[in-house]
C-alpha cells in the first residue's frame, strides 16, 4: 500500500529514517527532563528572590544542644511557623507578626 490511494486516504507507509534510534530518543528525553527541571527551579528561585535570609531557618548544626523557638517562613504553606532549633542572629523572628510582615508572599 505504499504511496497508493484508497478513497480519501493515501497510504505512504513509514520510512525507517523517520524513527529515532533508542539512544537518540533517550538523549531527547533527557534534554526535555533537564529543561523542565531547570524551569521549575528557576521559577522557585524567582519567587523567593526578594525575601530576606532571616525568613528561612539556618542550616542544621549537629552540635546544637539549646533549642529555642523562633518564627520562620514555610514556603510550601505561605505561613510563618514556630520552629525550635539553634539560632544565630541572622535567622528567624521572635514575633509571628514581624515574620508575616517581612516574609509572607502575597499570592494573587
Amino acid at each position: 500500500f505504499t504511496g497508493e490511494s484508497f478513497g480519501p486516504f493515501t497510504f505512504r507507509g513509514f520510512k525507517k529514517s523517520s524513527y529515532l534510534s533508542p539512544a537518540s530518543m533517550m538523549q531527547k528525553m533527557m534534554q526535555f527532563i533537564f529543561v523542565v527541571c531547570f524551569v521549575i527551579l528557576a521559577c522557585k528561585a524567582l519567587s523567593y528572590d526578594g525575601l530576606p535570609e532571616r525568613c528561612f531557618p539556618p542550616d542544621e548544626d549537629p552540635r546544637c544542644r539549646a533549642l529555642s523557638g523562633r518564627y520562620i517562613y514555610n514556603a510550601s504553606t505561605n505561613v510563618c511557623e514556630k520552629k525550635y532549633t539553634c539560632w544565630d542572629n541572622k535567622h528567624g523572628y521572635f514575633y509571628e507578626r514581624r515574620c508575616n510582615r517581612f516574609c509572607k508572599v502575597n499570592k494573587k
